[in-house]
């Protein structure tokens, strides 16, 4: 058994294709279908199931996967153990950013300019089977290995066209909104699923007019009269035009934090940075 093989299993488990796999270790597939079936002959059992133009993990396939990928966890926190005292702060950091990604870019600048062997690979928020150093989230991310710490507590405010009625009263109730059409982010993204929390608090399922993964066209088209939508105070602090009009949301605020895997090892680095982000975020006047 081979660390290639394990390799090209558990990324074949992933894409379902050998083809796919393939071309993600630049060989040709041919390669990849014979050492899988060599790992399956020393294991004395087939791993998946081949049908036309994919391959699925059978039960036994699952079983191995599932301690493969363990494996593979435990080698690389080993890994990272045994090399990380003799390095200074460089290496690479893999955060998930889910939500205030303005706040995490301007902390991701300033520790660069003084640490400027690090650098950072970020996902913001997409779907991903990758393993990340950091999560900055708005919601719990679950599971008792993950340790949170609060980074930013901001207000929530409703944003209106200064053409819409609600913008020249003083008082509103959420209630009032159950007609609106709104504008909010993505699917499953951090102000979509707040809209929806909001709108389910005072009765009603909102009527979702766009959804758009970017901020400045919300604000454009909220601006425009198109629709309504739930934007953070502090987030988007001094992004909206004087077109818009911000009707504070009274008794909600959204908590921002970071999370690490204490199941992870978590190197020098990393840790240099979490102390870097959460003192970064004390300093921002909100």
């Amino acid at each position: 058994m081979e660390m290639l093989q394990l390799k090209y299993f558990c990324d074949a488990a992933v894409t379902q294709n050998f083809s796919k796999t393939a071309e993600r270790f630049f060989v040709p597939p041919s390669s990849v279908s014979q050492s899988i079936r060599r790992l399956e002959n020393e294991l004395g059992m087939e791993l998946f199931e081949r049908k036309a133009n994919r391959v699925i993990l059978n039960e036994e396939g699952e079983i191995f996967y599932q301690a493969v990928t363990e494996c593979g966890k435990i080698l690389l926190n080993a890994e990272k153990q045994v090399t990380d005292g003799k390095k200074e702060i460089c290496g690479e950091i893999k955060l998930q950013i889910f939500c205030n990604r303005r706040i995490i870019s301007e902390a991701i600048g300033e520790f660069t300019r003084k640490y400027p062997e690090v650098s950072f690979v970020l996902n913001h928020g997409f779907p991903t089977d990758e393993d990340f150093d950091l999560i900055i989230s708005d919601k719990n991310n679950g599971g008792d290995s993950w340790v949170s710490t609060p980074l930013l507590e901001e207000e929530i405010a409703l944003a209106v066209s200064k053409t819409h009625p609600i913008s020249n009263k003083k008082k509103f109730s959420l209630n009032e909104l159950k007609n609106e059409r709104f504008i909010t982010t993505q699917s499953g993204s951090s102000f979509n699923r707040l809209s929806h929390q909001l709108c389910n608090n005072a009765g009603f399922e909102p009527h979702i007019a766009i959804e758009c993964d970017d901020p400045l066209y919300i604000r454009k088209y909220i601006e425009m009269g198109l629709g309504i939508g739930f934007v953070p105070m502090f987030s988007w602090k001094g992004q909206f035009s004087k077109d818009l009009a911000l009707k504070v949301i009274p008794g909600y605020k959204r908590v921002t934090n970071v999370y690490y895997n204490k199941e992870s090892y978590i190197t020098r680095t990393t840790r240099k940075f979490l102390e870097h982000l959460i003192e970064f975020c004390k300093k921002q006047d909100i």
